[in-house]
């Protein structure tokens, strides 16, 4: 029996000893399919951060590239617009054209890669500009009233291709930003997943470590590819910013907080931060007065959704105290619930060059440039407006069509600068003999108009007719010449001649043959 009893209890010893040597198998098994499935998870999970990145950084170089091809295209319109105002002011010339032509490709070829599928509408507005420069060279040589419309049509439609480019640039820019701080959190947030997930155990976390340092060193790569790329694009804007004279704005609606960028400081003058308008209310204060309502009409139309970008021209006052004309263009990018906006960016940009070459243009065609008094061309636009304005009032106005008498006679003898130089005398004259309201024109050679509004009757002119006559009889010293001059006047009324601008102009006209077939030096009116 002993060796039995021996025999049971080695058999417990044994199943004892067994249980006990199969408990860290179970272990070590457990231990292996935990680290198992940490490594599969956490190599799953970052495939699809590495994936989520890579799309990221796709996002993030393909919105470099669109902003460069814009950069470059705003540049391009910057020369194409200053080789049409040296074509228009040069009176068109073939060196002026071959510079317009491929500047016209290449911008074209801009504008498709900077806006893809919706480049169409700018396509457009290129075209329209294309027609307005077709016509503009078949005006060449010829100073007129259709040639300043022409030139208004083209630089319009620039202004136009200018202003849509410039929203394009300043939205990449804003999307640039957010990209690159979505980039730099999506890393951060990659980072403290890793560790809390793979934190655990300490020899996954060396697995870890070597796998996260092997694949953050090729994210760190790609992500210095990114910032150098997005400093590069940062200097490009900056520097098409600075040669298109522009200058960012991003506007806080809720709480009227208004942030420029450095450059619209330089722009204006202002090289201290501490010394640019901080909000709406102080930036409004440096409009002129002049423009300020309708600047703020235009801002608060497009806040309420009644007009679908923000654009105007105005004056602003600079630094120095100068005057400057910009033209402001902004758009809603952010919105409430309900759809109102809470916040617009835009730009400003420095037109004072465009307005004061427009205005040397407009002078050109209305203002006679020996004498500097109104041409023909401005003297119908102005008789125009004085007939329908005493029309309105039920008032008189007159007409004196004025011929030099003896002018031939100086020209002939002392020559034409000296006739030029009487020209200038007797056009100074006789703006003093008018009233501020009335205007005198050169019609041409030595034949002059005068509007006289709001003369309660014909005998009125009949006065003015006079002492334009006495100022003429004055001589004339001419190149160290004396010279003696008179002249005929012919004088039609309002209403009483007649109500329409061609039968009044005919009429004093032949109310001034008129008086010269009276004897000269004289004046009479048509009725007479």
């Amino acid at each position: 029996m002993l060796p039995l009893r021996g025999s049971v209890t080695d058999i417990r010893n044994f199943r004892y000893m067994t249980n006990h040597q199969r408990f860290p198998l179970h272990i070590g098994s457990s231990l292996i399919f935990i680290l198992v499935s940490l490594i599969s998870v956490g190599s799953a999970f970052f495939y699809s951060l590495n994936r989520i990145h890579s799309i990221e950084s796709r996002e993030h170089l393909e919105s470099i590239s669109r902003a460069n091809a814009g950069i470059d295209a705003q540049a391009d319109l910057l020369l194409l617009q200053k080789a049409m105002m040296d074509f228009a002011l040069s009176e068109g010339d073939a060196a002026g054209l071959a510079r317009i032509q491929p500047l016209e490709k290449r911008l074209r070829s801009d504008i498709i890669a900077t806006l893809g599928e919706e480049s169409a509408e700018m396509e457009h507005l290129l075209d329209q500009w294309h027609g307005s420069r077709a016509r503009l060279i078949a005006l060449e040589g010829h100073r007129s009233p259709e040639m300043e419309q022409e030139f208004k049509a083209a630089a319009e439609s620039c202004g136009r291709l200018a202003n849509r480019l410039s929203l394009v640039t300043a939205q990449n820019q804003r999307k640039l930003e957010r990209i690159g701080s979505e980039l730099e959190r999506s890393y951060s947030d990659t980072i403290r997943a890793v560790w809390w997930i793979w934190g655990g155990t300490a020899a996954f976390n060396v697995f870890s470590g070597i796998l996260f340092i092997r694949k953050s060193g090729r994210a760190m790569d790609k992500d210095r590819q990114n910032s150098k790329k997005l400093l590069e694009s940062e200097e490009r804007l900056k520097l098409a910013l600075s040669g298109a004279e522009e200058g960012t704005w991003d506007l806080d609606i809720p709480s009227g907080r208004l942030n420029f960028d450095s450059q619209w400081g330089k722009l204006l003058g202002y090289s201290e931060e501490m010394a640019m308008p901080k909000s709406l209310e102080e930036w409004s204060r440096l409009i002129h007065p002049e423009d300020r309502e309708r600047v703020l009409r235009s801002m608060q139309n497009h806040v309420d959704g009644k007009s679908p970008e923000y654009s105007a021209e105005y004056r602003i006052l600079s630094r120095p105290g100068s005057m400057r004309w910009v033209l402001g263009l902004g758009r809603a990018v952010s919105f409430d619930s309900d759809g109102r906006a809470l916040r617009v960016v835009g730009v400003t940009r420095d037109i004072t060059q465009r307005k004061e070459s427009e205005e040397k243009i407009w002078q050109l065609a209305h203002y006679d440039t020996l004498t500097g008094l109104p041409n023909r061309a401005l003297f119908y636009e102005r008789l125009k407006h004085s007939i329908a304005l005493a029309k309105r009032r039920e008032q008189k106005l007159a007409i004196l069509f004025l011929d030099l008498d003896g002018f031939k006679a100086v020209n002939d003898l002392h020559g034409h600068d000296a006739g030029d130089e009487l020209l200038r005398e007797v056009s100074s004259r006789l703006t003093k003999t008018i009233r501020g309201e009335d205007s005198v024109s050169r019609l041409g050679g030595d034949e002059f108009t005068f509007i006289l509004e709001d003369i309660r009757r014909g005998e009125d002119a009949g006065r003015v007719a006079g002492k334009i006559l006495h100022a003429l009889a004055e001589p004339v010293v001419v190149l160290g010449q004396k010279c003696s001059i008179g002249g005929s006047i012919g004088i039609a009324v309002f209403p009483d001649d007649g109500e329409e601008l061609e039968t009044l102009v005919k009429l004093s006209d032949q109310a001034m043959y008129t008086a010269k077939q009276a004897g000269r030096n004289n004046f009479k009116f048509h009725a007479s």
